[in-house]
């Protein structure tokens, strides 16, 4: 029973302060604070599972040129998570947010460009797309970019080029870059 009562305070504990960092995040983002109502955004996608109010957040702030609050509200339209789908939509947020330099974004809006995703194919404006992604940083989009040379996917096959980049994204630790060299 003393176990019980215990478990039983314990959870009342992390509500109480689960509740109040969104209490902190909810008064910032009212005060303007733009990276609060990103910070909120994620809370409530991610801690409350409400995607429906995290989009109001995220909405908020992408609305103020903040580039990861504009990331999420690709993904959410892109997943239909909260919203409708809307592919159109989704590219849209990642554009915006890939003009900013959130390399996620650039990713992702390759990912929509290279298959006609929402927006016209254009497998050149792709590869440049997870090129900018990659020396920002992001060793998925290397690997992605190393992936699509080697295998030749939606554009012509260039192995060297496929290894450089696989290499590229192997040595920023990405597993599956060095699995796929």
């Amino acid at each position: 029973m003393r176990r019980i009562l215990l478990t039983f305070m314990l959870a009342l504990a992390i509500s109480a302060c689960k509740k109040s960092e969104r209490d902190k995040l909810e008064a910032a983002c009212s005060a303007g604070g733009l990276d609060a109502c990103y910070r909120l955004g994620t809370y409530l996608e991610y801690e409350a599972h409400d995607a429906i109010a995290a989009l109001e957040q995220y909405r908020r702030a992408c609305d103020r040129d903040h580039a990861g609050a504009c990331t999420n509200l690709g993904s959410l339209y892109g997943r239909g998570v909260g919203v409708p789908r809307n592919d159109q939509t989704a590219a849209m947020f990642y554009r915006k947010a890939c003009d900013r330099k959130d390399t996620m974004a650039c990713s992702n809006l390759a990912d929509f460009v290279l298959r006609g995703t929402g927006v016209p194919a254009d497998p050149v404006a792709a590869l440049a797309l997870y090129g900018q992604s990659c020396e920002a940083g992001d060793k998925v989009a290397c690997r992605d970019l190393g992936a699509i040379y080697l295998l030749g996917r939606d554009v012509p096959e260039k192995p060297a080029e496929g290894v450089r980049w696989l290499r590229k994204a192997c040595d920023m630790g990405s597993a599956q870059g060095c699995s796929d060299l």
